[in-house]
């Protein structure tokens, strides 16, 4: 399985949504530099990526939040089975609604999130951590 691009889609962003390729170890390292989320917002998370040779089958997603190193949410999600093909495959989280980042003065402040797809055969796909700051605006 290899990342190639991972995208926060907001519903009503000034400027559109923030776009992380992560095809190179420089671009995964540049994800770990916040983005802001303004509080109360809604938004979404799309995952690009592409399956080589062989067929993933029970793909999940784990996705932990830590505030101050500790966990704050904790979500996971089953995906299904990807097969090789030409053209990348997309995830969005959540797939239907908007997520609702939190808003009120003490949530606040700055965020890491810690990816990781697994197969279940508990194999390690892929992992990488992106950090966000909400605020009262953007």
């Amino acid at each position: 399985m290899i990342l190639e691009e991972v995208r926060v889609i907001f519903e009503s962003r000034p400027g559109g949504d923030i776009v992380y390729p992560l095809t190179s170890p420089e671009e995964i390292e540049k994800a770990k530099s916040p983005y802001i989320l303004k509080e109360g917002c809604h938004y979404k998370i799309r995952v690009t990526f592409r399956v080589q040779h062989d067929i993933i089958s029970g793909l999940t997603s784990q996705i932990s939040t830590f505030r101050k190193g500790l966990r704050v949410a904790k979500d996971r999600q089953i995906l299904g089975s990807f097969e090789p093909k030409s053209k990348p495959h997309e995830v969005t989280f959540p797939r239907h609604e908007w997520e609702e980042a939190p808003s009120g003065m003490l949530s606040r402040g700055s965020y890491t999130s810690r990816h990781k797809f697994a197969d279940d055969d508990s194999v390690v796909h892929a992992e990488w951590e992106m950090a966000f700051d909400i605020k009262s605006e953007w």
